[in-house]
């Protein structure tokens, strides 16, 4: 628990030291990004056996609507509470727009509407290296060999990394397990998407950083350290 705290501390004291620490050797060195992805390709079969595999499959398509029904709980207990002039489920206006917005901001706007739409980069299980046709293109590079809906960043990161917003309102006590838990969860799911050949490991780091960091600024912006705050 004290190594959690200690990481964690360490983590909003020196945002921008552990952004260039996740972030720089994937930019600097590529042959992170294919070798990483080659470890879940066969050459002799032609394809990423994950793309097809049950539980990696029920993942990409079941995780992104498991989240956003818990968006839409939380949305209609912030409605239900505003109804009843009082907070429901603990959802008081300043959670419900903590956990709303950084749902819209991180994995909707920037992730998908602003950089898989126009960066242009293409996905693993379309690089020549694993029998497609497209070249490989650094994490920061925008590129036109992908049209919409491309591998930079992740969609599915960005989805996975957003319950550690849940995670900042545990009570104290059980803060770093449930911060821990939601890194881990997020890490899986980035995990899956690269087994299948659909993303780089850039491609969740950057989602990573991009909703971790988004959650910690909506968190100080409307939140804070105060308890008291949650009720308003």
């Amino acid at each position: 628990m004290r190594w959690l705290n200690a990481w964690w501390g360490s983590m909003e004291r020196h945002p921008w030291m552990w952004t260039l620490a996740a972030l720089a050797p994937l930019v600097l060195f590529p042959q992170i990004d294919l070798t990483v992805a080659s470890w879940f390709y066969v050459p002799a079969r032609d394809i990423f056996p994950a793309r097809s595999a049950p539980f990696p499959e029920w993942i990409r398509k079941s995780m992104p609507v498991l989240l956003f029904a818990v968006a839409g709980i939380v949305a209609v207990a912030w409605l239900a509470g505003e109804a009843m002039r009082r907070t429901f489920l603990g959802v008081s206006r300043r959670v419900a727009a903590f956990l709303l917005l950084s749902l819209a901001l991180g994995p909707g706007l920037v992730v998908n509407v602003i950089l898989k739409d126009n960066w242009g980069r293409p996905r693993p299980s379309t690089l020549i290296e694993f029998g497609g046709q497209s070249t490989y293109v650094r994490p920061l590079m925008i590129s036109d060999q992908c049209d919409d809906n491309c591998s930079f960043t992740s969609g599915h990161g960005a989805l996975g990394f957003w319950p550690l917003a849940f995670a900042l309102l545990a009570p104290p006590a059980w803060r770093p397990i449930a911060i821990a838990a939601s890194v881990a969860f997020g890490a899986v799911v980035g995990l899956v998407r690269i087994a299948q050949g659909g993303h780089f490991l850039s491609d969740v780091a950057f989602s990573a950083v991009i909703t971790i960091g988004l959650i910690l600024w909506l968190y100080r912006r409307l939140l804070g350290d105060s308890s008291k705050n949650h009720r308003q």
